[in-house]
């Protein structure tokens, strides 16, 4: 019997301001002895909690890994300016608001907020009573509509909220303090000493930059991917793991990528640490597992820590557990400081492109890890499955390494160190100082066709890319480097006879790019030359639209290539080649399919076939098992399969004449979902490109549903030119062909 499963998934979108978290305000200002600040202040103290119950539901989630890592209780809370604390007038008009919050017992607390709005000139520091460690300052670049902030971690149980307001801006601040979170679990924070214990993993795993792989130059060959990884502290109080994700426009979007299951509760309050692992000068003394980790590091200096708070939701889904993130304010700039990774990726999807793995992650907050898993003696040991409803990458057993809960979101590298996925769950585990047990990763190959592809490959840069080796923004540039970085036009449905194609140029060198050489032709023929003259300074681009070109019906390539860059030899060619496959339709009109999947979009696949027969001209969706009608083998990670509970829309081509078009359903239920616990039923519509309505759903449930429609040539003038008499859902239709 086929069972559907029922996932309600519930995600709300926040979006907030991410910044380098720095202590550029030296120390909070009531660290400063002349001011002889003697109020007392009433400390608020948490109520406590059942450690044992928590300690038992953590035994339980824990080995499953499909939820964060939760290191503290959360206590929800209604702190503000009106209801508690004390406020300092100073001497020069501007004032301070303290207070004091006690967790006994915490070996940490951090804080979430909401109604943020600091004005300019106001900060917030958060340090423990001791004046050991101080969190801060957070500024107005924290400010966002979403009103929310989720703070770093102090050390202890007892620390100190200090707000600062100038005069200028009195009684503009506001925020509400709506979570505190006891640490009951080391997330190992850094300490100025750096002598606080490491190891809160497991002893089978490695050190991020122990030579799992031989070292090049003294450093581990994984580094690049190393620096793109981060731990994420979630909610308040739970841990997971994702990475800084390139795009093919090599332009320093702060995409990253991590685990859908990481998503509970929104992303305004998400902390992301960079740079959570042993320095680069301690790479050899920490070769060895966590048993032999050093507590305490000769060069302490090296190690740069870098926290940004906040992120949008841009894609996210179950059906691989997959989401992207970006990360809004954060800068090229920042990355480059930060001597951060863009991480490069994969998206074919084939087992056979892959025979090695590696997974860098955080395991229970701990510092950077490295596993890996090879194909060994020609076993299946990493191969595609579905697992929790998902479509992932399982590996049988870890080779050296292991993950472990806090892991997860974390990414899976192939063998040419490139992101094919983001761990979602599994058993594996240390036992000792050996590892057991499988994992499962949600695999990139099936969420880039729901989305991240978009994203990471857009039209704009070429939208046809398959692999991508990362981009680093501390790498040395070229001198002389013009690229063609992207082709919008062509699309890959041409309606018509020509085109005016549309490239981007990029200055991908370090001189200024005053003239370059742009030669472009169809289908590898005679090249036709543009001549581009302008300013663009380093890393900067221009959208440029070439002269106007003409093809046959059928499909095509379009090539452009740049050169000669300020009247010079490029000196990198590797980037000056692109292009773009499409097809023309002589005489075609564009149209749209617009699909609203229900909780199962897995099992939709349609086809547009010539009225009557049995030609098809357009299909989409999963096209296992065509036509699916009710063979109930389809799944989440077929080719083409579509998402659940999203809206799809298909850019279409079609000659002028009849269609039929067909839409089918695996489970013989077509787009009712009601029926089947589901939040919403499914809808689909195929519009002109006026928006004219072609045709629509009428029936919800059916195992194929087919619906006729016309497209007609119009007819100007006096009707004297050849015509056929056309039948469209039973009315007569005259179909001009002008040409007939």
């Amino acid at each position: 019997m086929h069972i559907k499963l029922i996932i309600f998934f519930f995600a709300t979108l926040f979006s907030f301001s991410s910044f380098s978290q720095t202590t550029d305000k030296k120390n909070p200002i009531s660290w400063n002895t002349k001011l002889n600040l003697s109020k007392k202040l009433q400390a608020i103290e948490m109520p406590g909690f059942d450690q044992s119950l928590i300690d038992a539901e953590d035994a339980l989630n824990d080995p499953l890994k499909n939820s964060p890592w939760r290191f503290g209780f959360k206590y929800e809370t209604n702190i503000n300016f009106q209801n508690a604390g004390v406020w300092t007038d100073l001497p020069n008009g501007n004032r301070i608001w303290r207070t004091e919050i006690v967790a006994s017992g915490a070996l940490t607390i951090n804080l979430t907020l909401e109604n943020v709005h600091f004005p300019e000139g106001a900060y917030l520091y958060l340090y423990d009573k001791a004046k050991t460690h101080t969190v801060g300052a957070y500024t107005s670049r924290n400010n966002h509509p979403s009103g929310e902030l989720g703070t770093d971690l102090v050390h202890g149980d007892h620390i100190v909220v200090e707000y600062f307001e100038p005069a200028a801006v009195k009684g503009q601040g506001e925020f509400t303090i709506n979570g505190v979170t006891h640490g009951y679990r080391s997330l190992n924070i850094i300490q100025k000493s750096l002598e606080k214990a490491l190891n809160s993993s497991g002893d089978c795993n490695y050190d991020a930059r122990c030579p799992v792989d031989p070292y090049v130059g003294g450093l581990s060959a994984w580094d690049d991917q190393i620096r793109s990884v981060a731990m994420i502290v979630t909610n308040g109080s739970g841990i997971c793991t994702g990475a800084l994700i390139n795009n093919s426009c090599n332009d320093g979007t702060p995409y990253f990528l991590t685990a859908n299951h990481c998503l509970g509760g929104g992303t305004g309050n998400w902390l992301f640490r960079f740079n959570w692992d042993v320095p680069e000068g301690n790479a050899g003394m920490s070769c060895a597992t966590t048993a032999n980790t050093p507590t305490s590091f000769n060069n302490a200096s090296n190690y740069d820590q870098t926290t940004v708070n906040g992120a949008t939701i841009l894609v996210s889904g179950t059906q691989a557990d997959h989401a992207l993130l970006l990360m809004d304010n954060m800068t090229v700039t920042d990355a480059t400081n930060w001597n951060l990774f863009y991480a490069g990726w994969s998206n074919d999807d084939t087992e056979s492109a892959v025979n090695a793995v590696t997974g860098i992650h955080h395991p229970s907050g701990d510092i950077k890890k490295i596993c890996r898993a090879y194909e060994n003696g020609g076993a299946d040991n990493i191969h595609h499955a579905n697992a929790a409803g998902a479509a992932v990458w399982y590996m049988d057993a870890w080779d050296e390494g292991v993950t472990e809960p806090g892991s997860s979101g974390s990414p899976l590298f192939d063998q040419n160190g490139r992101i094919i996925g983001q761990l979602y769950g599994g058993s594996a585990a240390c036992q000792g100082t050996s590892a057991n047990g499988y994992d499962y990763y949600g695999r990139l190959g099936v969420s880039w066709g729901l989305g991240i592809g978009d994203y990471l490959d857009p039209v704009s840069c070429g939208g046809t890319t398959i692999i991508n080796d990362g981009w680093d923004p501390n790498a040395v540039t070229t001198v002389d480097d013009a690229s063609i970085q992207g082709i919008a036009s062509p699309t890959a449905e041409l309606c018509g006879d020509n085109f005016d194609p549309v490239v981007t140029l990029k200055n991908a060198g370090m001189n200024a790019l005053t003239s370059a050489t742009i030669l472009y032709n169809v289908d590898g023929g005679t090249n036709l030359t543009y001549s581009w003259t302008g300013n663009l300074v380093s890393n900067a681009s221009e959208t440029i639209t070439l002269p106007n070109m003409t093809v046959t019906a059928g499909p095509h390539v379009f090539n452009a290539t740049s050169s000669n860059p300020n009247g010079t030899a490029d000196t990198n060619p590797a980037n000056d080649a692109a292009l773009v496959n499409f097809n023309a339709t002589i005489g075609g009109v564009p149209a749209n399919l617009t699909i609203s999947t229900d909780c199962w979009g897995y099992e939709t696949y349609w086809e547009i076939v010539n009225a009557g027969s049995t030609t098809v001209v357009a299909s989409g969706g999963n096209s296992t098992g065509i036509p699916p009608g009710g063979a109930q083998g389809a799944g989440a990670g077929d080719a083409g399969a579509y998402g659940n509970e999203t809206v799809i829309t298909e850019n279409l081509c079609l000659a002028y004449g009849c269609y039929d078009i067909i839409m089918y359903d695996d489970y013989g239920d077509g787009m009712d979902g009601i029926s089947s616990n589901c939040a919403i039923d499914g809808d689909w519509v195929l519009t002109d490109s006026s928006g004219a309505v072609l045709a629509q759903m009428t029936t919800l449930s059916y195992a194929s549903d087919t619906s006729n429609f016309c497209l007609a040539s119009p007819c100007t003038g006096t009707v004297t030119e050849a015509h056929t008499n056309l039948l469209c859902n039973g009315d007569a239709f005259w179909y001009c062909c002008n040409n007939c």
